[in-house]
């Protein structure tokens, strides 16, 4: 499945990636769930590795600017989090609107939809921002 994010009002290009699909049915309740889970993951692993020697290659570069920031040093170690607070905390954002989902161009409004995904199925996760002085 590919997983595409974007962030509306902002300049940076829709970040996509690949990830395998989960097992079994799904909602969107259970594949946020997933999702998270993955994050939070890599979100330790990431910060196993500050303190370590970091030499930035050519990705690392034209990632950066893509982004508009290059980080040369690893960033301080962040607070504990958990796969259950992070996934409570993007339950309750989907649940307020802050961001919206498309599986294969179609908008799924509610948790509890049933999804049909596909191993070329599409995700898009596509987060709202305020509007200034709004």
């Amino acid at each position: 499945m590919i997983v595409e994010t974007k962030i509306i009002g902002r300049r940076t290009p829709f970040e996509r990636r690949s990830t395998l699909l989960p097992d079994g049915p799904q909602t969107l309740r259970s594949l946020i769930g997933h999702l998270v889970h993955q994050e939070v993951a890599a979100y330790h692993e990431r910060q196993e590795s500050v303190g370590l020697l970091r030499v930035l290659t050519e990705q690392d570069l034209s990632d950066g600017a893509a982004t508009g920031r290059i980080s040369v040093a690893p960033q301080e170690r962040g607070g504990t989090v958990t796969s259950e607070d992070a996934t409570r905390t993007a339950l309750t954002a989907f649940g307020d609107g802050l961001y919206y989902v498309f599986v294969d161009d179609e908008q799924i409004e509610s948790l509890d939809t049933a999804l049909t995904l596909r191993p070329d199925s599409t995700l898009l996760l596509l987060r709202l921002t305020a509007l200034a002085g709004g």
